[in-house]
């Protein structure tokens, strides 16, 4: 198991095979951080039936990995015709708030693509044509492993892809499937000549969509590895590679950064400031922006209202970022937004020394942020996400939590 450090959690996939949903969840349950049964707990939060999944341990080419299936009872299994129906099972599910968009905008995003390859509308697509309930559990599985394993960062190799055809609800495809490029746009590729099908459209949509970063390997320490298989034996292992690293915050230094205060003091570093004006984007893609830029480590993302060219109404996307993450960071509003260019400042940030201290409360343990000026307490407040989970699961109200917090702060270190 993973040892509990203070490091971020970055994934690599190493996609010398080519992706598929399947490969995904099979590499990730390879590293044997969750197991299986947690899995299907937060599953069973979507109300779906008719399933059954299964991991097998196999070997390609020599080397061992996860083979992950979803068996299905079709005489058991509901009909998901369209993307209203779908989008209605993960809104009414019990899962987690952050898993429920994720995965909205996720499959909105394969619809879109099969529309616009088939030339039809988005409600036209017939769920088979974006999978049946083996897309749902991978689409969602992903999403819930990811959550359990508290991965914040995920980086990708190029992606292997494979040539020939396939045949498929509309006859004949040349592969990649038409779908796959369509979603793989703005993803570095290459291919081998390899006959098959190595990128499926749900593994194209999970690493456009979840990949803040395409390249080699990056620094940290490797904390677990682990193989996903595919289906069908090939030439070279046909297998999805998952390598989990523990970042420090050494790891993270990059020459840019600077400070010129003793230890204890006001600390400063250079800081971009990345902005973009936009007013042609639905409204409903800016939380995701924001969550993919977080996740790739900006440190913070904003939108402000403001007037463009026309007097017509439009959003400022904003975000703060280390100047070692820019190309990284840029690539993802152009892949996620309908900005076509933007404005970047140059800065720096001052800020306090800060650590995390628990306390307890009887309603459970909190984490209080704490910032130090001159050696002593200057500010501190308990932290959003350990209030938010106390009273979601203890239901009670969130100002209950933060008043017991801000309690047994004071009674332990005073005011």
């Amino acid at each position: 198991m993973l040892t509990k450090s203070t490091g971020s959690k970055v994934l690599y996939l190493h996609c010398f095979s080519g992706v598929s949903g399947d490969m995904l969840l099979g590499a990730l349950l390879d590293l044997e951080l969750v197991p299986l049964k947690d899995l299907e707990r937060e599953l069973t939060k979507t109300g779906l039936k008719g399933y059954t999944l299964e991991c097998e341990k196999t070997s390609k080419k020599g080397i061992a990995g996860t083979r992950f299936l979803v068996m299905e009872n079709k005489e058991e299994t509901p009909p998901l015709r369209n993307l209203s129906s779908l989008l209605e099972i993960v809104g009414s599910s019990s899962l987690e708030e952050d898993i429920k968009t994720n995965a909205s905008q996720i499959f909105k995003k394969l619809a879109e693509a099969e529309a616009r390859v088939h030339g039809v509308k988005v409600e036209e697509v017939h769920f088979h044509e974006i999978g049946a309930v083996d897309t749902v559990v991978d689409i969602l599985g992903t999403l819930i492993m990811l959550k359990l394993m508290e991965v914040k960062t995920i980086i990708s190799s190029p992606l292997h892809l494979g040539t020939g055809f396939i045949q498929g609800e509309h006859g004949t495809l040349p592969l990649p499937a038409p779908a796959t490029l369509e979603l793989l746009k703005g993803v570095p590729v290459y291919s081998r000549g390899v006959e098959g099908e190595l990128a499926t459209p749900t593994g194209a949509v999970l690493l456009s969509s979840l990949v803040s970063s395409f390249g080699p390997l990056p620094a940290g320490k490797i904390a677990a590895s682990g193989y996903g298989a595919g289906t069908r034996d090939l030439e070279h292992p046909n297998l999805l590679r998952a390598v989990l690293l523990e970042e420090s915050p050494a790891d993270r230094q990059r020459p840019e950064q600077e400070s010129e205060t003793p230890p204890g003091e006001v600390s400063r570093e250079k800081v971009l400031v990345v902005e973009a004006n936009i007013d042609d984007m639905s409204p409903e893609v800016f939380p995701w922006v924001m969550d993919k830029l977080l996740q790739a480590g900006a440190w913070d993302v904003f939108f402000t209202p403001i007037h463009m060219k026309k007097n017509r109404p439009g959003i400022k996307l904003s975000f703060l970022c280390a100047p070692h993450l820019l190309d990284c960071l840029t690539a993802i509003v152009f892949r996620e937004t309908s900005s076509l260019g933007l404005r970047v400042l140059k800065g720096d940030k001052y800020y306090l020394p800060r650590r995390r201290i628990e306390v307890e409360t009887p309603l459970g343990k909190v984490g209080i942020k704490v910032g130090y000026l001159e050696g002593k307490i200057n500010t501190w407040a308990p932290e959003y996400e350990d209030c938010f989970k106390i009273a979601r699961e203890g239901k009670v109200p969130l100002k209950d939590v933060y008043r017991e917090a801000e309690k047994s702060f004071k009674e332990k270190y005073g005011d």
